[in-house]
């Protein structure tokens, strides 16, 4: 059986943070490594599989995203915690560096899902 990992590239991190009230921690995870997004990407999924996303943050946003959060705060300061906001602020909000569209945001991706396929399938 697989695992559940989820794949994000740091500047879709970002944007979750800045728009979930985490700023400073937005303007650090925009500069991440694509390995060190792809870590965030398994314990992420650890964290939404085990349940522990809901334990942590019970009133945090639904799906995936709160687990996403949680894991990048994790990765970023040492241990999870919820972010500073429960709803989002508006994407329109964003600072001119983490606006892009979903198309860019897709071609970020690809660089962090190769990574995974070589972790999961051991490809280069």
């Amino acid at each position: 059986m697989g695992r559940f990992v989820i794949t994000i590239p740091p500047v879709s991190i970002a944007r979750e943070l800045w728009r979930f009230g985490e700023p400073e921690l937005a303007t650090r995870a925009a500069d991440l490594p694509v390995v060190e997004a792809a870590d965030i990407g398994e314990r992420a999924g650890a964290i939404h599989e085990s349940g522990e996303a809901a334990r942590l943050w019970p009133r945090g946003p639904s799906g995936a995203t709160s687990a996403v959060l949680l894991a990048a705060i994790e990765h970023l300061e040492g241990r999870a915690r919820p972010c500073g906001r429960t709803r989002r602020l508006p994407e329109k909000n964003l600072p001119a560096s983490l606006q892009m569209s979903e198309d860019q945001r897709w071609i970020a991706s690809e660089t962090v899902a190769r990574e995974m396929n070589r972790r999961l399938h051991g490809s280069p």
